[in-house]
């Protein structure tokens, strides 16, 4: 038994894997064709299929509910957080310079983590790392906000904090993963057989369509980039 989400996902590699196949012997051909004077003249021979429906018997074992991310304790984060963010301002020289900012960010960012755990207590809302990442953005220039000497500091370095602030968070947000709700399934032939019945069998219809992609190189600041574009 796998996941209904493996089963369809492992039908589209195969499909994929065969497209492979197929173009690995229309270039063998390519070569052959090339070297024979009767055929280099002719056109090239390659099948794709741009559209393929599968009908496909499964059963349903169970269900599994969606999980949402758990967030680490308030506590660890704000150590975490507060860590890096004197190590930023140590790193563009502007520790010294910055003693209200920090303290006004520690207080800052100690409420919205209050908050935001609050919300995931509650379970009124589903609480994301994006989520947090904003709360923490908001108290970041909150903080800068409410010290008028900080106007003084570069835009650029507390920029650059900022951008650490952010990396550290997104490690340490989270004590566990999100998991989206899942269905067991079985397409197994021979137990889809011996096991289906009313209650726990369907079939699916599934319409595939092909979509071919190419590379693509160009030239930018005097670098070669490439990258996958559609046909």
């Amino acid at each position: 038994m796998s996941e209904l989400s493996e089963v369809l996902g492992a039908v589209m590699i195969s499909l994929v894997h065969a497209r492979r196949l197929a173009d690995e012997e229309t270039a063998a051909v390519a070569e052959y064709y090339k070297d024979n004077p009767l055929l280099e003249g002719m056109s090239l021979p390659r099948v794709r299929v741009p559209e393929l429906t599968i009908d496909m018997p499964v059963t349903f074992e169970q269900h599994i509910p969606a999980k949402d991310a758990e967030l680490d304790s308030p506590s660890n984060i704000h150590k975490a957080l507060m860590e890096q963010f004197k190590q930023s301002l140590d790193d563009e020289d502007i520790l010294s310079k910055t003693k209200s900012f920090q303290a006004s960010f520690d207080k800052e960012s100690k409420l919205a983590l209050d908050k935001m755990s609050e919300l995931q207590r509650a379970g009124g809302t589903r609480v994301t790392r994006e989520a947090l990442l904003r709360s923490i953005d908001d108290a970041f220039s909150k903080s800068l906000k409410k010290n008028v000497a900080n106007k003084e500091i570069p835009f650029e370095k507390t920029q650059v904090v900022s951008k650490s602030i952010r990396h550290k968070l997104s490690q340490v947000a989270l004590k566990s993963n999100s998991n989206p709700l899942s269905l067991v399934a079985n397409a197994t032939t021979s137990a889809v057989k011996e096991s289906t019945n009313s209650a726990n069998s369907v079939r699916l219809q599934i319409t595939l369509r092909e979509e071919g992609l190419e590379w693509a190189t160009s030239s930018q600041d005097g670098k070669l980039k490439n990258r996958l574009q559609p046909e």
